[in-house]
C-alpha cells in the first residue's frame, strides 16, 4: 500500500515538474526536480526496512554474546 502511495505521489510531482519545465524558458530546474524525485523513490524502495522486532532481537543477541564473552574470560 505504501508503495502505491509513493508511486502516485512521485508520478504526480514529476508530471507537474515536467509540464513546468516544458512551459518555461529554463527547463533545467523542472527536469532536475523530476529526476531527483525518481531517484529518491527508487532509493526508498531499494533500502531494506528494519523493523523494531528485528532490532530488539539483535540487541538481545548482542547482550547474550557479551555475557558469554565475560563468563568465558572469568573462567580462564
Amino acid at each position: 500500500m505504501r508503495f502505491l502511495i509513493k508511486l502516485f505521489l512521485v508520478s504526480f510531482i514529476c508530471v507537474i515538474a515536467m509540464f513546468g519545465a516544458f512551459a518555461s524558458e529554463n527547463q533545467w530546474p523542472g527536469l532536475i526536480v523530476a529526476f531527483v524525485v525518481w531517484v529518491w523513490f527508487i532509493y526508498s524502495i531499494s533500502t531494506p526496512k528494519e523493523t523494531s522486532a528485528n532490532r530488539t532481537i539483535r540487541e538481545q543477541e548482542r547482550k547474550i554474546e557479551e555475557l558469554i564473552r565475560r563468563l568465558d574470560q572469568r573462567g580462564r
